[in-house]
C-alpha cells in the first residue's frame, strides 16, 4: 500500500499549511505535489489563506515550488502544457 501512496499525485486544494504538507512529503516528494484550490466552492479568503501558506511554506525550494505550482502537472499532462 505505501508503495501505491508514493506514487499518487497529491493536490494543495486547502491543504497548504505544513500540517497537511508535512505528511504528504513524508509518503512522496515534493515532486508528486500538484497545486489546487477548490475555489469558487471554497471563500476567496480561505484560498487566499491556502495559498500564502503554500508559497511560504519552508519545506520546499524554489525549484520545488515551481513544480508544485505548474511544473509537476506540466509533467503529468504534456500535452495540456
Amino acid at each position: 500500500m505505501a508503495e501505491v501512496l508514493r506514487g499518487l499525485a497529491y493536490d494543495t486544494a486547502l491543504a497548504g499549511s505544513p500540517h497537511a504538507l508535512l505528511p504528504t512529503l513524508e509518503m512522496t516528494g515534493a515532486g508528486h505535489v500538484l497545486f489546487g484550490t477548490d475555489w469558487p466552492a471554497a471563500p476567496e479568503p480561505t484560498v487566499e489563506r491556502t495559498v500564502a501558506a503554500l508559497t511560504g511554506f519552508p519545506g520546499f525550494d524554489a525549484a520545488e515550488l515551481a513544480g508544485v505550482e505548474r511544473g509537476n502537472a506540466a509533467r503529468l499532462f504534456p500535452r495540456l502544457a
